[in-house]
């Protein structure tokens, strides 16, 4: 793989644009765990170390993606407003630039920026998205971008439309009464993750892709925590209970094939308490599986 992704400056036409975001302040907010500033690096190695071109299960192959990389966004500025108008202003720019644009993050308040520059790069429109997460992250703070806020904020502020928006793998006992009922009332569609348990991944993303993408251009917001901690250790929020990696992998591999979905992102590894590169490798490999469906898009 490490042979396919080439620095966006030699690449000004892409299939794909990799963007990090070196973000976390986020979730310290919410009181997680810091380190996820680290996880852009992280992914990328083990992208470039471990993944081949070639996909055995879809008889894919890579080789034919352009894949650019235009590194790691400044993020350094004291002050949290002033990176997410960076986010934001950059974000809107690459996906002027390039079809589809990949967040390797960081912690997941970036997303609040990251769909507001999706927003503008389609001129305003309100845009349609999946977060696969443990999560709802609709928390109503006004005047705080935190980890727990984006949805929310997107929500209220009419970017991203309710009935177009389904969060998958909501756990059981890590979302509120208020929040679940938040997104009733935006008229939002949930999938617990005990659904996806019982009835497998794939229906459920196909449905949320065709919600998402109604309206034209979408995101998918990749939440590791969603994952269960035996396979993602290390993430801001680990969970006992969680996906498993095939089943995050399905989905990413259907986002990728969905030529609407402008935006992915993956969001909140935390490198500094992985074990053995663990968790980096299942972010990678879902990463790898989404490449692997905008190919079989590119090649159908």
């Amino acid at each position: 793989m490490r042979d396919l992704i080439r620095p966006a400056a030699e690449l000004p036409e892409a299939d794909v644009c990799l963007v990090g975001l070196p973000l976390d302040y986020g979730t310290v907010l919410e009181g997680g765990r810091a380190g996820a500033a680290h996880a852009p690096n992280a992914i990328r190695r083990e992208l470039r170390r471990y993944h081949k071109t070639y996909n055995l299960e879809h008889n894919v192959c890579l080789d034919g993606l352009r894949l650019a990389d235009a590194g790691n966004l400044d993020l350094s500025h004291p002050a949290h407003e002033t990176n997410h108008q960076t986010i934001r202003r950059e974000l809107a720019r690459l996906l002027g630039q390039y079809p589809r644009v990949v967040v390797l993050g960081g912690s997941h308040d970036g997303t609040y920026s990251t769909v507001r520059g999706l927003h503008d790069a389609r001129g305003g429109q309100p845009v349609g998205g999946i977060n696969l997460d443990a999560h709802a992250d609709v928390k109503d703070r006004p005047g705080l971008i935190s980890s727990g806020t984006p949805f929310g904020k997107l929500l209220r502020e009419g970017v991203l439309a309710g009935p177009r928006f389904t969060e998958i793998g909501l756990h059981s006992n890590l979302n509120t009464w208020d929040d679940i009922n938040f997104l009733h009332q935006q008229q939002a569609r949930l999938v617990p993750l005990a659904q996806v348990q019982q009835d497998g991944m794939t229906e459920y993303m196909r449905r949320a892709l065709r919600h998402a993408t109604a309206g034209g251009g979408a995101f998918v917001s990749f939440d590791l925590d969603c994952c269960a901690e035996a396979y993602a250790p290390a993430v801001s929020a680990p969970s006992a209970d969680g996906l498993t990696p095939r089943q995050a992998v399905e989905a990413a591999f259907l986002a990728g094939r969905e030529p609407d979905v402008l935006l992915f992102e993956l969001v909140e590894l935390n490198p500094l308490l992985d074990r053995d590169n663990q968790t980096a490798r299942l972010a990678a490999t879902i990463l790898a599986a989404y490449l692997t469906g905008v190919a079989a898009l590119l090649q159908s």
